[in-house]
């Protein structure tokens, strides 16, 4: 029990048995969402216990049985886990703003509308802005002769 209750920290408030249900009371952030993460998860009652300027006491609230037990423990890192990684990726996301503001600044016209958030997203070899500036080492360095298809040169050299 210990272990559950230390992975709820900061947020854990109480946790009670009450007619036969167990109530999780956990504090969470105003900007946090937690109703439709709760949804799916029938067995379990939410309850808005108190809001303030600052936080939601919410309970989590099941049977008082060991299932019960692991079903609002379950939740509970759930809503945590959704929201710390939304917050992270707010932090992310205001970070690449930046990053796009100071590039905005310095770039050209013409070279900005090279750039293409979207459309190779996913793929390894997507060629960045500095990839862009430094070159690739190919192109105007090599040969800059017409090359001949390998079927001709094969025939040629027999």
């Amino acid at each position: 029990m210990f272990e559950n209750i230390k992975s709820l920290r900061p947020h854990f408030h109480s946790l009670r048995e009450v007619q036969n249900n167990v109530s999780l009371d956990i504090k969470l952030p105003l900007t946090w969402r937690y109703d439709e993460i709760v949804k799916p998860y029938r067995t379990i009652t939410l309850k808005v216990q108190d809001k303030n300027d600052k936080f939601n006491l919410v309970s989590l609230i099941a049977n008082a049985t060991q299932e019960g037990y692991d079903v609002v423990f379950a939740c509970a890192n759930e809503v945590f886990k959704y929201n710390i990684e939304e917050e992270e990726k707010q932090k992310l996301f205001n970070q690449k703003v930046k990053e796009l503001q100071e590039l905005f600044k310095k770039e050209s016209l013409d070279r900005l509308k090279e750039i293409n958030l979207t459309d190779n997203y996913g793929q390894e070899d997507t060629p960045s802005l500095g990839d862009i500036e430094q070159g690739d080492g190919e192109g105007q360095d090599g040969d800059t002769e017409p090359q001949e298809p390998d079927d001709k040169r094969n025939k040629r050299n027999k």
